[in-house]
C-alpha cells in the first residue's frame, strides 16, 4: 500500500488566521453577564451552582475598588508635592538653618557652622576636612559643656595659615568624655537660599551658591529682610 505525503498547508496555518477576539481580561460586568447567562440557560431540574461566580465577582469588584482608591492617593501625592514645590520657592533668598556639617567658603568667608554636644567632654577637637577628605587643619576646644550650642570658629585658613580655596568643607567634631567615650553631636549649618533643585525626585536646596541641603533636614528659616 502506498502512502502518500501530507500536504504541508494541512499541517501550518499562518498565525494571522488565529487573532484575537474580545478582550483578554474581564471585569465586574463580564461576570454579571456571564452569571445572567448561565441562569437563563441552566436546567430548571439541575440548577446551577452560581456561588462560587458570585464570590469570584465580589472579589473582583473588592479588588477595582482598592485599585480606585490606590489612583486616587497617588493623584492626591502627586498634587501634594507639586504644591509644596510651589510653596519652597518661597524660601529663596531667605536664611535657612539645617542639620548638616558642611559649610561653604565664598571670596575666602566661611559659613557659619554650629555644634551641640550631648555630654559634657574633657577634651574637644574640631577637624575641617575639604572635599576629597583630606584635614586641612584642626582646632583644639578644650572641655566643653553638653546642650550648649558652639559656633564654628574658623577663619577660613590651612594649618599653615593660608586662606583656602572656595568651596564646600566639612567639620567633623570629637568630643571625649570623662570616661574616654566619643560624644554625641548635632550639627548645624546656616546660609542663604540661592536655588531650588526638583530633579532627584526630592527637592534640594542650595545655600549660599554651594551647599546642597534636603527640605527635611531644614529646621529653621529666616526671612532674608528682617
Amino acid at each position: 500500500m502506498t502512502i502518500s505525503a501530507l500536504d504541508s498547508s494541512l499541517l501550518y496555518q499562518e498565525p494571522s488566521l488565529y487573532t484575537t477576539v474580545g478582550d483578554s481580561t474581564l471585569d465586574s460586568e463580564d461576570f454579571m453577564n456571564l452569571l445572567i447567562t448561565q441562569l437563563q440557560n441552566q436546567d430548571p431540574l439541575d440548577p446551577a451552582d452560581t456561588s462560587e461566580m458570585v464570590s469570584q465577582m465580589a472579589e473582583l469588584s473588592n479588588m477595582q475598588a482598592t485599585q480606585e482608591m490606590s489612583n486616587n492617593i497617588e493623584k492626591l501625592l502627586d498634587y501634594q508635592v507639586s504644591q509644596n514645590n510651589v510653596q519652597l520657592i518661597s524660601l529663596l533668598g531667605n536664611e535657612v538653618t539645617a542639620s548638616s556639617n558642611v559649610v561653604a567658603v565664598s571670596d575666602g568667608e566661611p559659613g557659619t557652622g554650629e555644634f551641640t554636644l550631648g555630654s559634657d567632654v574633657q577634651a574637644c577637637q574640631v577637624d575641617i576636612s575639604d572635599s576629597s577628605g583630606n584635614v586641612i587643619k584642626s582646632l583644639d576646644l578644650g572641655s566643653l559643656e553638653a546642650d550648649t550650642t558652639y559656633s564654628l570658629e574658623w577663619d577660613g585658613t590651612n594649618s599653615a595659615g593660608t586662606a583656602v580655596a572656595d568651596g564646600l568643607y566639612l567639620f567633623t567634631v570629637n568630643g571625649t568624655t570623662a570616661d574616654g567615650t566619643e560624644a554625641e553631636v548635632e550639627y548645624q549649618t546656616t546660609g542663604t537660599v540661592t536655588g531650588l533643585d526638583y530633579q532627584s525626585g526630592t527637592a534640594v536646596l542650595t545655600l549660599d551658591n554651594a551647599i546642597p541641603v534636603e527640605v527635611g533636614a531644614v529646621i529653621g528659616v529666616r526671612n532674608g529682610t528682617t
